[in-house]
This record gives structure tokens, sequence and C-alpha cells, in this order.
């Protein structure tokens, strides 16, 4: 079993990270493997709205750039953990790059690529600033995370949010890190049951 982290967060080592690599730790103790991509990394443009995708194309987008093996790395991966800040109550700028590439996967869609995750399960970690969650947007970038996995076929197998503290503070979370290591393990059962 393959576990593909997407890291929306332009920070590296800091909280979302944190949390990725202890979901990554408990999908490992079920007998996974685990891969971490940073969309910030990656070269991947916005969507152009041009509709390519729905015209049959023998690949999934016209653009070329690293999108192009980031969409086979999804479609081969048997869980998928999105993981994203909360910047300006949604994922950020860099999640909502890799989400709206993710167009010619949607249910809507009439693509040969439609519901390319059907079926597989997919994992959300979203970390905020603000302690409230009806201030913190979490809310709102939990609902965008969720429609996209859910819409491109994927089945969302747990969500894992927190607030953040200092770094140190939350990896010294044995609750926290707990929640996440068990989002590792749903996400491994759920691939498993799969197969």
């Amino acid at each position: 079993m393959r576990l593909l982290s997407v890291v929306g967060s332009p920070r590296k080592g800091r909280h979302t990270d944190v949390l990725v690599e202890q979901v990554g730790r408990g999908f490992a103790a079920s007998g996974g493997t685990v891969e971490k991509v940073y969309v910030g990394d990656l070269e991947i443009r916005p969507c152009q709205g041009c509709f390519a995708c729905m015209r049959g194309l023998d690949t999934v987008c016209v653009q070329r750039d690293d999108m192009g093996a980031l969409y086979v790395r999804l479609m081969e991966a048997d869980a998928l953990l999105w993981a994203s800040p909360v910047y300006m109550w949604s994922p950020t700028a860099q999640m909502k790059l890799f989400l709206d590439r993710l167009f010619p996967f949607g249910d809507y869609q009439t693509t040969r690529w439609r519901c390319a995750l059907a079926g597989k399960p997919v994992g959300l970690v979203l970390v905020y600033a603000d302690p409230d969650p009806l201030t913190s947007g979490v809310a709102h970038a939990h609902a965008i995370l969720d429609i996209v996995a859910r819409a491109s076929g994927g089945v969302v197998a747990g969500t894992l949010h927190t607030p953040a503290g200092d770094d140190a503070q939350l990896a010294e979370d044995a609750e926290l890190m707990e929640r996440a290591a068990q989002l590792g393990r749903k996400l491994a059962q759920a691939a498993a049951q799969r197969a």
C-alpha cells in the first residue's frame, strides 16, 4: 500500500509538516509506504479554463508542467493525504493551485478522467492560527478540500484539524500525535479494504 501526501504548506518542517509526518508514521506502521510531495516545490501552472481536457485528450491536461507526473502519482497511490495550513480562510494558494488542476477529475465532467480517484481513501489535515474554529476559516478550508476530494471520486476517510501553537508544543501534544497516527492507520485500513 502506498500513501501519497500532498502538502500545500510553503513552510517545510513546521506545523502542517509535523502532522503529515505523524500520519505517515501511522500509515507505515500498518505496512504501507509513504511519499510526500510539496506543491510549492513543483512547477504547476494555474488552470486556464480552456476545456481541452474535455475533448478526449490522451493526457489529463494540455499544460506541460509538473502536474502531469503528479496526476499519475495520484492515480497510482492507494491512499491520499491532502494537508494545508489555513491562509485567509482557505487552503494556501499553493494547495488551491493543485486543487484547481483536478478539474478533469470532477464528477460533473465528461472527460475520460471523470472521478479518477474512484473509491480512493483521502485524509485531510488542516492547521490554523486562530484557536476559535468559528473564526479561523477551518470550516471553509475543509469544505474546499472535502468537495474536491469527493467530486474527484475519493472517499474522505478522516480529517485532522488543529490550531497551531509553536512547533515544539505541537509535536509534544501526545493526544494530537495519536490522532494523527490514527488517521494514518485509518487510511491504511481503507486502502487495504479496496485491494
